[in-house]
């Protein structure tokens, strides 16, 4: 049952990409679940490197790159655009540089795991109970853990 619960969640958030990035970042407020794959206003730039040297920021946008531009060679190896500050948001790679990009992307994310961790602390995600179709299957995934 719980399994069931939990694959209809997840069908939901597919469907309803906005919600989940909203529940992905009230998790992560609460416990860091992203760790840097968290996005970040384009307008936070300055604020989060507000102590770094200009020469360091400059150097993370310089080895960052563009998410929403890239091309595939044969091999299907992704080479991606440059990082652009007329984006929307940001994030950091896996090296700590800079990433652009107009959507946010936490698709990586939605798996079971991540809904039993919305799960647990379900109360300190309010987009949760702000969509009734969610709520109710919130509920069932409760009931479904008392029977089990």
């Amino acid at each position: 049952m719980k399994e069931n619960t939990i694959a209809k969640i997840v069908e939901f958030f597919k469907d309803n990409e906005e919600i989940f990035n909203s529940c992905m970042e009230e998790l992560d407020g609460y416990n860091g679940y992203l760790g840097d794959d968290r996005y970040y206003s384009m307008e936070e730039l300055d604020e989060l490197y507000s102590d770094i040297k200009p020469l360091e920021l400059l150097a993370r946008a310089y080895y960052g790159r563009d998410d929403d531009t890239w091309t595939t060679d044969a091999s299907d190896n992704k080479t991606y655009g440059e990082f652009n500050p007329n984006r929307e948001w940001f994030h950091y790679n896996g090296y700590g540089n800079l990433a652009s990009s107009d959507y946010k992307d936490y698709t990586g994310y939605l798996d079971n795991y991540t809904v039993e961790a919305m799960n647990e602390i379900r109360c300190y995600i309010d987009s949760i109970d702000e969509d009734e179709e969610l709520s109710a299957l919130f509920d069932e995934l409760e009931e479904d853990e008392k029977e089990d």
